[in-house]
């Protein structure tokens, strides 16, 4: 098997650290399985090491790190843009975690949001708007909308973590949307949301929130096992 870029090379090193617990071969024997020069895997090595998934040792090799198992968000963030889909479970743990950030993120918007802040949610609104009477899948409009109402918050960590867990969990979020009859009640929740933060009713948006997720959670696990 010949690869030639690197975003191929990483996804075929990948393959082989799902296979393995141990030492992988040397540079030379897997420049040679994998059809690439020696430059361009130590550059695709070097990724994999960044996320903690490898260990190069001088004078020993080149190791599965034993972080692997737990692999860093990045680490699985890089799986989904590589369409390497994980198990339909980790699909579900992520929405768990989108949940426990969202609520603490609306809380904190309905109390930090500026004039600015609602304007462009609405705008973001009208554009799922007009998206759904096109037709078009909405998973690109629910993510701006969530990731502004949590830039809302003022919290650029909270927002850093928010937008991780929407990477990794973009072909779900495609396939939910996919799915006849999810788009306009998400359209409709978020305007709710939306006025709730704009009133600055803090407890009124955080119980919104968790409707907006416990209504969609069967959805959300049916969409996340045709994913992986």
């Amino acid at each position: 098997m010949a690869t030639s870029d690197r975003q191929t090379l990483v996804k075929a090193l990948l393959r082989r650290i799902e296979g393995s617990r141990g030492k992988l071969p040397g540079e030379r024997e897997l420049a040679l399985a994998l059809g690439a020069s020696r430059p361009s895997l130590r550059e695709a090595l070097g990724v994999l090491e960044a996320l903690r998934l490898i260990e190069r040792r001088p004078q020993s090799g080149i190791y599965v790190s034993r972080a692997a198992a737990d692999a860093s968000i990045e680490a699985l963030v890089l799986c989904e843009l590589l369409d390497m889909r994980p198990p339909a479970a980790t699909y579900e743990q992520a929405q768990e975690a989108r949940v426990i950030h969202e609520v603490e993120a609306v809380r904190l918007a309905a109390a930090r949001r500026t004039a600015a802040d609602i304007a462009t949610m609405r705008a973001l609104l009208d554009t799922a708007r007009a998206n759904h009477a096109a037709g078009n899948n909405l998973a690109d409009d629910d993510e701006a909308f969530h990731l502004a109402l949590v830039a809302s918050a003022r919290n650029p960590i909270l927002l850093r973590l928010t937008k991780s867990l929407y990477l990794m969990t973009r072909s779900v979020r495609q396939a939910y949307f996919a799915m006849i009859g999810n788009a306009a009640p998400s359209i409709a929740e978020h305007d709710r949301l939306l006025a709730s933060v704009e009133k600055r009713n803090v407890a009124r948006a955080v119980a919104l929130m968790k409707q907006h997720y416990a209504g969609s959670s069967a959805r959300w696990r049916r969409a996340a096992r045709e994913a992986a």
